[in-house]
């Protein structure tokens, strides 16, 4: 029996990375859920052989049409879509939850579901206990404890999957990767509100990586229901990774450690939310502590198909 997988933001960074492995993936036919139909990338998914269903994570009943009929669904929100646009960090996260309810409530209606994936991040404020908070992690956490106590059927059927540091943050996002300094005879300058001993999860390949765990998690759901995993390929200090950076393109990168005023100077309420995550991982590096955890390797996930940080930046070294 064919199956079908729902892929909320199937055009994006995360659910692009999920179809791309499950087109490839034997008994799977997939359905991609955006806002835009229409959209270049839709279409490109569309003459690939995915059905295209346009559904608004703000319109539940759009969601729940979208839904109908899937046995499985990988479900994902953008806080910083907001926080780009204007709203402030609390603000940005209010939405996030409330459109990731709207996600769980359409699923928990959906009477063919099998298997639903969430796409979190750990508490912040929780797992310090109260010494740090920051919007956009926190507030995907709330959303977890929620389905667990207003939709408990539906948690049952959930994989909590958290997403690390992306990668690709040093080639694309202007506030984290390294910027050339004019009259420096070829020095490269990452300016970090950290330490470059903190350390991170680092998700490797986004086009790749994201679909390997939910084939996985898909493929193992005995294991993996009710139960939380990374999307993460290693653990890497903020200084390494600019080392890794340096030894891939051949540039002399420099860190430059400065203070959160002055990253928030700088980069604004964005700085702002980007600091209070390092203060996060300055305190809690291990992910995995705090909840029901089922590793990469439990779940069958093998390195030789799951690119890590260098491998991922030097397939991106052109862009750099």
């Amino acid at each position: 029996m064919t199956k079908t997988i729902a892929i909320v933001g199937g055009t994006g960074a995360q659910g692009g990375g999920v179809a791309n492995v499950m087109f490839k993936t034997p008994g799977w036919k997939l359905r991609i859920i955006t806002r835009n139909a229409d959209s270049d990338k839709a279409k490109e998914l569309a003459s690939k052989g995915a059905e295209v269903v346009s559904a608004n994570a703000d319109d539940e009943e759009s969601l729940v049409k979208a839904f109908e009929g899937a046995h499985a669904i990988f479900a994902v929100t953008n806080f910083w879509e907001h926080l780009f646009t204007g709203k402030s960090q609390d603000e940005s996260g209010v939405i996030e939850v409330e459109q990731a309810l709207k996600l769980a409530r359409a699923a928990a209606k959906t009477s063919t579901l099998e298997h639903y994936i969430w796409s979190t991040l750990p508490s912040a404020k929780k797992t310090t206990n109260g010494k740090v908070t920051c919007a956009h992690i926190d507030y995907k956490a709330e959303v977890d404890d929620k389905i667990r106590s207003e939709m408990p059927e539906l948690a049952k059927k959930t994989t909590f999957l958290y997403f690390g540091y992306y990668a690709t943050n040093m080639v694309y996002l202007p506030l984290l990767k390294p910027m050339e300094v004019p009259g420096s005879y070829g020095k490269w300058v990452q300016i970090v509100s950290t330490a470059p001993t903190t350390a991170i999860p680092v998700t490797g390949d986004m086009t790749v990586n994201p679909g390997i765990w939910v084939r996985q998690i898909l493929a193992n759901p005995d294991k993996s229901k009710g139960k939380y995993t990374t999307v993460a390929t290693e653990t890497v200090t903020l200084g390494d990774m600019l080392n890794i950076w340096s030894e891939v393109t051949g540039r002399q990168g420099i860190y430059i450690q400065c203070s959160r005023k002055d990253y928030e100077n700088l980069w604004g309420v964005a700085g702002d939310e980007i600091t209070d995550q390092w203060d996060w991982a300055q305190i809690v590096s291990d992910w995995t502590a705090h909840v029901d955890y089922v590793s990469k390797e439990e779940l069958g996930i093998k390195p030789e198909e799951t690119p890590g940080l260098k491998a991922t930046l030097e397939s991106l070294k052109s862009l750099m």
